[in-house]
């Protein structure tokens, strides 16, 4: 069964410190209250007629954009050939070969590093979700604008079969404590139908290093005929969805400092596992079409709006429609306030 039933209420969410029963409870009030809007809308999004009229729109917008995909070839038309099989590809940032990877990497490892004792604490205190705070790294915008290589825009556009919205670049960091919580469960992604991440590996990981899993089978269930439903999965939740045998599909990514994995993180049921050995630094871009299904559960990486449009401005039309991919929503859609990241 799922461990959570409500999107809004699933350990996916990241916890707060601990606190006195009395702002402790008032503050989850206070989150209920916020989270409102995004959580009437996505059911409202899941309503049998509504969904009809979403999948049919989506259905025609990918026929009408279907002649005018990237054509890939070489690694690039891999990396998409096994997302859409297996839902994970892993290469290296050198097999990749793309502009300014050294200068994110070693960038990505001095914020994990200078972040390291403050994550440990926050830990200590009881967080579950812990994130570079994103005004670090506008101190290093070449981080933010490597996710928005063309060839990146041309890998998650071929992939998604619509043109890529960028939702930015959060730096996670995952603390060597061995717990199972928060996104070291199994969960799916909220976004869009399906969406593209980029992992890079800031730290070298092994087994025990808290890899990224990922279950090679999509689920079938979640679709715009039988609606979309989130929460976190225990094992007999992913033998009902997946399978008795889904355990033979898990696949970990492990390697060292520089190891980029493609991802469809919306698909597919994913973890980061608990890490045991040594803390886990990893930079993730997100994709997902340039109108998601959801764009009210999207936003994940916390930069604040304006700050995505300052680092944009310079950038080239293309890759400045991806960035700022809200401009485009109607009115009534970019009303609804995120939810919480």
């Amino acid at each position: 069964m799922l461990v959570t039933g409500d999107y809004l209420g699933s350990d996916v969410v990241p916890s707060v410190p601990k606190a006195p029963k009395a702002a402790s409870l008032m503050r989850r009030k206070w989150n209920w209250v916020r989270d409102l809007p995004s959580r009437v809308a996505l059911r409202v999004c899941n309503d049998s007629r509504v969904r009809r009229m979403l999948g049919r729109r989506y259905e025609q917008a990918l026929a009408d954009h279907e002649s005018r995909l990237p054509h890939l070839v070489g690694l690039d038309a891999q990396i998409v050939a096994a997302v859409e099989r297996d839902g994970v590809f892993v290469t290296t940032l050198d097999a990749l070969g793309l502009p300014d990877s050294d200068e994110v990497l070693a960038a990505g490892r001095t914020l994990a590093a200078q972040f390291a004792a403050e994550a440990r604490s926050r830990a200590e205190a009881g967080e579950a979700f812990l994130y570079i705070p994103p005004e670090r790294i506008l101190e290093h915008p070449t981080i933010f604008s490597w996710g928005l290589h063309d060839r990146l825009l041309d890998i998650a556009e071929a992939y998604i079969g619509l043109p890529p919205a960028y939702d930015g670049v959060c730096i996670n960091y995952t603390v060597a404590d061995g717990r199972e919580i928060s996104t070291r469960r199994w969960h799916r992604d909220w976004e869009d139908r399906r969406m593209l991440k980029v992992c890079v590996y800031l730290h070298a990981v092994d087994t025990s290093g808290g890899p990224f899993q990922i279950i090679c089978q999509p689920d079938g269930t979640q679709n715009d005929h039988h609606g979309f439903s989130y929460g976190l999965a225990d094992n007999s939740e992913l033998k009902h969805r997946l399978g008795e045998t889904f355990t033979d599909k898990q696949v970990s990514c492990e390697g060292p400092p520089g190891t980029v994995i493609f991802m469809d993180t919306a698909r597919f049921y994913h973890r980061g596992s608990p890490a045991i050995s040594a803390d886990r630094a990893a930079i993730f871009y997100s994709y997902f079409a340039n109108r998601p299904r959801h764009p009210f559960l999207c936003e994940r990486s916390g930069m604040a709006r304006r700050d995505i449009a300052r680092l944009a401005r310079p950038l080239s039309e293309r890759q400045w429609h991806a960035a700022q991919w809200r401009k485009h929503l109607p009115l009534a859609l970019r009303l609804i306030p995120p939810a919480r990241l």
